[in-house]
């Protein structure tokens, strides 16, 4: 039984001539500013916290109408303020 050749095989030769080209660079996306016209910088916590808690900080952010986040950043400040730091 003789060999088979792959040489005149058409499916080969289209694959051979497929050239690779570079993924397209994604396009940089702007950060927005803070209030104060600087770029917005943002720290990532991972909370582990006791199941009454989570229950009521849902229910508190809710209630003011806020995401977690928010609500969390503004408890923050306020406890800045009124510590004056």
């Amino acid at each position: 039984m003789p060999r088979k050749s792959f040489k005149d095989n058409p499916a080969l030769a289209y694959i051979g001539k497929v050239q690779v080209s570079e993924p397209p660079e994604a396009p940089e996306v702007p950060v927005p500013p803070d209030g104060d016209g600087t770029e917005a910088k943002h720290y990532r916590i991972n909370l582990k916290l006791r199941p009454e808690y989570r229950e009521y900080l849902e229910n508190a952010s809710w209630r003011s109408r806020k995401s977690i986040t928010q609500y969390i950043n503004d408890l923050i400040a306020a406890d800045r303020e009124a510590n004056h730091i």
